[in-house]
């Protein structure tokens, strides 16, 4: 028996181990350590809480901040909570049966979370926001995750200074402190240090940046000019978008997310990241995305599409004179004003880290986007399909050193063009640029230094579709060589002092960028500064060497008439369109026998002809009477030329005008002041307060009208010409049976109508030899206009209400919204002079849920671009002119954004409302009213 009770007592001892031993391989270990992101400390006593696979457990980090813990195999979320910091979530961690996984936590106190690294103020150097030389807005990679968009703009929407143009479901234009444009690239905007404009235009599209949302881990936003370290073009501030990195533990896996929404959205994304050894890894991402634009009736398109259904053979002929054939030519006019409202854009990103040594690294990355749509221009609106944006990327770092040198490429495809003329338009610009820069300090810490040097160089390819008459001369080169100083002046005082000069080779003399900074710090987590900065603009390649037409003018009648619009560059030395007696060079006119594109001497003798043509044409003259005043040879001294500005209805005696020349476009600078205040308080509320003043030398308008037209002075004609038509009807009537004295009252009647017509006739456009028009064109250009002053201020807070609720605001301020300048036309500001916002955003770790709603409001504001003019609330505007319409109405519009974390899988359900009570609301002239627009999507993490 004793035997037998040793021998059955070890049996169960055996089949003890042997079940515990097939638990243990049906187990994994979760292990991790929870330290401080800024210290690097081990957290002890914070809470580890296990959800997935149908449980939740849980346990404590020990003194070393270590959590250990047994689990059945499977897919775990991982959330960790601790007093004084910011609640973190890993999901989709994989334990496998027998094995151990580890995941590490870096928690962010609530005052860094409040007062986090940032890279772009001070170009690729990190700095805690509130130590930055000037105020940066950042969305972080946890908002941008939570947020459902069709484009990276949604993220820095409510951004203080934000001002956004929204053309459609994705294309807007961004600037910071207002002069915005439809067509604009006055934001210095970069992806991962890399400028992400279409060359050679220089527009900013958001919406043709490759990387897609999932991939994003923060924007940052600088308030303000950044010439001195970023080079030209800086003057409106700078957005960043910066990237995941395929080292990042983080974000190693596979994310594809899948949406739907109004407007018949679809969209779709994918992004895969891995390490091939712990130094090098690779990452690929993808996204797509169709749906029907909110129309949108422009009234320029209106107009050619029926003139050119009343008269096909005129329209084919009329760009028969422009040099295109006859089957393009009728392809073009069969499209023209004939919007498609479907929209479909993919895009794709590849990049490649490697890590050669423990401060360095090597980056390659691809990135392609087609896009197929209506994309807004200067010019109107341009229907686009297939229109390729790609670049190609090297960079690396080496402690303080950084190179990089990357290509910029634009095909706009085979069938893209203006919808005002339907005439293809082809672009296969290039944009290389090559950058390095380094930096060191002395004095431990107390001095550094930053410096380097950039080449720009644009390779405009239009095939003449765009560029013109420049086509062959239209090559730009840019070099910049910058030094920036930072001087620890003691623990609370730091001076920042930068300089930079850049050589145009289109620009007579070089250009030097000043910058100063002084940045008190009364306590770690705040600080008081004061700016100067002089910032500037060179032209772009546009405002030299733009020559396109946009098709019929935008107003119905002159449309109608047959006058076109041209915008046509600067190049480097201008032209006038008046000799120096005062005389005109020459016109174009819509009714010459010999063609609208032959330039005729602006003579009174050669206008009558045209104007008894056109009455002529309308029926209005009998055969007897147009030969009488066909006979007829007025002079200057029998008749006037009255000259007519379209954009504000001013009409006066060409004896009495002079029609500015067009010079050679300039580089523009803008002088800031500025004061700021940004912080932390309680470890819960950060705040960023700045008031500045800028004043813009030189500034560069829109494309503006620079030809008026002509009349022949009606009190002239009735002088010269009256009685002559008197006697001639007269006699008619007389021979039809009326009595003299009833003849002679209709026929004077009867004249004064005739007159009154012919004096209403805009007969020509004023036009030069050195203008490449080819029709009866209007050319608008872009000028310097002289200086614009002005101030403002912005202001922005995040309060942590408790450890789930957040509220954010904004508030913006600029002192005008229209300038009124001396000697040329006003300009507006093009955004808002108040605007704000107010967000409560509520975020919970634990049930995987998350809530923002958001109220953003804009005020009624004047606007001018493209040839839309909106300024019928500002009285100190031209009325009267052809273009003019309503200004942009105020509007408040609410957002909200719902997200939830499913417990049981790696999915999250994300749903996202814009615009959520369907506002009656436009955001600029030109653009269609932007309605209610709802998405939902599920985003799923593969492994």
């Amino acid at each position: 028996m004793r035997v037998f009770r040793v021998c059955f007592l070890g049996l169960l001892l055996f089949g003890a181990l042997g079940m515990t031993a097939q638990l243990s391989a049906q187990q994994g270990t979760l292990t991790g350590r929870i330290t401080d992101a800024e210290t690097g400390l081990p957290l002890d006593g914070a809470q580890v809480q296990i959800l997935g696979s149908g449980q939740e457990t849980g346990t404590l980090s020990n003194s070393d901040g270590v959590y250990r813990i047994q689990l059945s195999a499977g897919t775990y979320a991982v959330v960790v909570q601790y007093v004084g910091y910011v609640n973190e979530r890993i999901n989709a961690v994989v334990l496998r049966a027998g094995g151990t996984t580890t995941a590490d936590i870096q928690m962010r106190g609530t005052a860094l979370a409040l007062n986090e690294l940032v890279v772009t103020a001070s170009r690729g150097r990190p700095e805690k926001q509130v130590e930055a030389p000037a105020t940066v807005h950042l969305v972080g990679a946890t908002e941008i995750q939570e947020r459902s968009v069709a484009s990276p703009v949604e993220h820095i929407r409510t951004a203080p200074g934000v001002d956004v143009i929204t053309h459609g479901l994705q294309a807007a234009n961004v600037v910071v402190r207002g002069f915005n444009n439809i067509f604009s690239g006055a934001l210095h905007t970069l992806t991962d240090h890399r400028l992400a404009g279409v060359p050679s235009l220089r527009v900013n599209l958001m919406h043709f940046i490759p990387a897609n949302n999932d991939d994003l881990d923060r924007m940052e936003v600088v308030l303000g000019p950044g010439s001195a370290l970023y080079g030209p073009n800086t003057a409106n501030g700078v957005v960043h978008l910066l990237t995941k990195s395929p080292l990042d533990s983080l974000s190693q896996g596979t994310t594809v997310t899948l949406g739907g929404g109004l407007q018949s959205v679809f969209q779709g994304s994918f992004r895969s990241s891995y390490l091939i050894n712990r130094n090098l890894g690779f990452k690929i991402s993808g996204q797509y995305i169709k749906g029907n634009e909110w129309e949108y009736t422009d009234k320029g398109e209106a107009a050619a599409r029926a003139a050119a259904d009343a008269d096909p053979a005129q329209c084919v002929a009329s760009l028969g004179i422009r040099g295109y054939g006859v089957s393009e030519a009728s392809d073009a006019c069969a499209r023209v004003g004939v919007r498609d409202f479907d929209m479909e854009r993919w895009g794709m990103e590849a990049r490649a880290d490697y890590r050669f040594a423990r401060d360095g690294t090597a980056i390659l990355t691809y990135g392609r986007t087609s896009a197929t749509g209506v994309e807004l221009t200067g010019l109107g609106a341009g229907q686009v399909e297939n229109w390729i944006y790609e670049f190609y990327q090297a960079r690396m770092n080496k402690g303080r050193l950084f190179a990089q040198a990357y290509l910029n490429t634009s095909d706009a495809g085979d069938n893209s063009f203006l919808l005002r003329d339907g005439v293809n338009l082809v672009d296969n610009s290039k944009l290389f640029v090559a950058q390095v820069q380094h930096g060191f300090d002395l004095w431990e810490g107390r001095q550094d230094y930053t410096y380097g040097v950039d080449y720009f160089g644009t390779r405009p390819d239009t095939e003449g579709s765009i560029n013109g008459a420049w086509e062959d001369k239209d090559d730009m080169d840019e070099w910049g060589v910058y030094l920036q100083s930072k001087t620890e002046l003691s623990p609370k005082f730091d001076l920042v002092l930068a300089g930079r000069m850049d050589s145009h080779s289109m620009l007579p003399e070089d250009v030097f960028s000043p910058r100063a900074a002084l940045v008190f710090k009364p306590t770690d987590d705040q600080s008081l500064r004061a700016t100067y900065n002089r910032a500037f603009s060179t032209p772009s390649s546009l405002n030299f060497f733009l020559d396109i037409s946009a098709g019929a003018a935008p107003n119905e009648t002159l449309a109608a008439l047959g006058y076109t619009l041209r915008a046509f560059g600067t190049g480097k030395d201008g032209y006038g369109y008046q000799n120096p007696d005062g005389s005109l060079k020459g016109m174009r006119s819509p009714f010459n026998p010999g063609g609208a594109n032959q330039l005729l001497p602006a003579d009174p003798a050669v206008m009558w002809q045209l104007a008894l043509g056109v009455l002529g044409a309308q029926g209005l003259l009998p055969p007897a009477l147009a030969q009488l005043l066909g006979s007829m040879n007025p002079t200057s001294s029998d008749l006037g030329i009255i000259v007519f500005d379209a954009s504000t209805g001013d009409m006066t005696p060409l004896s009495a005008t002079t029609i500015p020349d067009v010079p050679g476009i300039q580089e523009s600078y803008t002088e800031t002041f500025e004061v700021g205040w940004q912080g932390v308080l309680a470890q819960k509320f950060r705040f960023s307060t700045d008031v500045y003043y800028s004043k813009k030398n030189d500034f560069v308008s829109p494309l503006v009208l620079t030809t008026p037209l002509l009349l022949l002075n009606g009190a002239d004609i009735n002088a010269f010409a009256g009685p002559t038509i008197v006697g001639a009807i007269t006699q008619q009537l007389i021979g039809m049976g009326l009595d003299p004295a009833t003849a002679q009252a209709q026929a004077i009647a009867q004249a004064e109508q005739l007159i009154t017509g012919m004096a209403s006739i805009p007969l020509g456009v004023v036009s030069s030899p050195e203008v490449a028009a080819q029709g009866a064109d209007m050319i608008v250009a872009y000028r310097n206009v002289g200086d614009i002053d002005f101030w403002g201020a912005d202001f922005g807070f995040s309060w942590f209400l408790t450890d789930k609720f957040t509220l954010n605001g904004s508030y913006s301020l600029v002192s005008e919204d229209f300038f009124v300048l001396d000697d040329a036309a006003p300009v507006a500001l093009n955004a808002p002079q108040h605007k704000g916002s107010l967000g409560l955003a509520f975020r919970d770790v634990h049930s995987g849920f998350n809530a923002d709603v958001r109220v953003r409001y804009t005020s009624e504001f004047p606007a001018e671009s493209a040839g839309y003019v909106g300024t019928t609330c500002e009285p100190r505007a031209a009325s009267g002119g052809l273009f003019e319409e309503d200004c942009v109405e105020s509007a408040a519009i609410v957002d909200l954004n719902v997200g939830y974390r499913l417990p049981t899988m790696p999915a999250t359900l994300q749903a996202s409302v814009t615009n959520l009570f369907d506002a009656d609301y436009r955001s600029f002239v030109g653009v269609p009213n932007i309605g209610r627009f709802a998405i939902l999507k599920v985003k799923y993490d593969l492994f």
